[in-house]
């Protein structure tokens, strides 16, 4: 693999020197040259006492030239580097990523890399917009297909509304690759870089990926990091257990009262026992125990045994919690075959 010069940032100073005094000073701003980031056309204007739109033609101009200079020439095997480590990486990727490649360790300032790619006619630059990051690619690199592939990837994501392991999600996006005609293997490095183009996935703290609206990527609040906590739990938790496993993944301090006080809040929770919580979507019923013996009775006569292992499967109490409810005549009665129904 090519790799760029250790002279590169020298040559480009060098280079840049050939522009007249006002034209390489408006580039260098523009593309923030020994400074930390780039200046918008009315700020240099006001700075040089000109226009917005004559700051444009001066940067627009000063690009030119220099394409056309034959100075440019003796910059072809640093392109040819930058080529093949784009290349290398899957021929494209979010321009954070790109600039902060081990292969450019030796540019201390980035923005000179980026003056120089945007010279290039083999390497360009495609702006962020809703679904993904700014990213640099090579000119051949099937850019539409590698798009289209990670859209399709981030919806079927937030239709499923869960996350995957990193094996899965490449194996997935590896398959959407191939339906748009691009062919990676799911075992390629390549498919993490892929996804790190996307605004729509990320990855979470247990090295899963999922859609950015899924409250296992970005909880929302304390209540979607309840949620993610029983959830991953699997099982019914005492609020203050939700408390700490919220703060052991979250960083955050986490106040024990806060999180009662959304679970009370939020119908995706139910209040299972004492201080004991359970998601609803696992069949868990809100409500007093007789609230539940009165719902489940009302379909059918159930037996003792019938009714305390339905009970048991909503709700975590004790038997004799089910058992003295039942005893309720005003709710309650016992047919002749011994089995329970409501009053009518």
């Amino acid at each position: 693999m090519a790799s760029i010069s250790p002279t590169f940032e020298k040559q480009m100073a060098k280079f840049l020197g050939e522009l007249p005094t006002r034209a390489r000073s408006v580039l260098k701003r523009r593309y923030g040259v020994g400074e930390t980031g780039g200046m918008t056309l009315e700020a240099i204007g006001k700075r040089e006492g000109i226009t917005r739109e004559r700051v444009r033609q001066i940067e627009n101009d000063a690009i030119r030239r220099l394409k056309k200079s034959p100075l440019f020439a003796e910059f072809v095997s640093q392109e040819a580097a930058v080529k093949s480590v784009l290349a290398g990486v899957g021929g494209i990727a979010a321009e954070v990523e790109f600039l902060s490649l081990p292969d450019f360790r030796q540019v201390k300032d980035k923005n000179t890399l980026v003056l120089f790619c945007d010279l290039s006619d083999s390497i360009r630059r495609r702006k962020a917009d809703d679904r993904l990051h700014a990213r640099w690619h090579i000119a051949d690199a099937p850019v539409a297909g590698i798009e289209a592939a990670l859209s399709a990837f981030a919806r079927s994501l937030r239709e499923q509304g869960s996350t995957l392991s990193a094996d899965s999600a490449f194996a997935s996006l590896a398959m959407h690759l191939k339906k748009t005609g691009v062919a990676v293997s799911e075992k390629s490095p390549m498919l993490a870089t892929y996804i790190g183009l996307s605004k729509e996935i990320e990855k979470n703290t247990w090295d899963e990926y999922g859609h950015v609206s899924s409250p296992f990527v970005r909880p929302r609040g304390m209540r979607d990091s309840a949620f993610v906590a029983l959830a991953r739990a699997k099982e019914p938790m005492h609020f203050r257990d939700i408390a700490k496993r919220i703060g052991e993944f979250s960083n955050k301090s986490v106040h024990v009262q806060t999180v009662h006080n959304e679970l009370i809040k939020d119908a995706r929770f139910v209040l299972v026992g004492r201080g004991l919580y359970a998601l609803k979507e696992w069949g868990y019923e809100p409500g007093f125990v007789k609230d539940v013996l009165v719902q489940m009775l009302s379909d059918r006569a159930m037996t003792r045994e019938e009714i305390l292992d339905e009970v048991m499967r909503r709700r975590q109490v004790k038997a004799s919690t089910i058992f003295i409810n039942l005893q309720n005549k005003k709710l309650f009665k016992t047919l002749d075959d011994g089995t329970y129904t409501i009053v009518s």
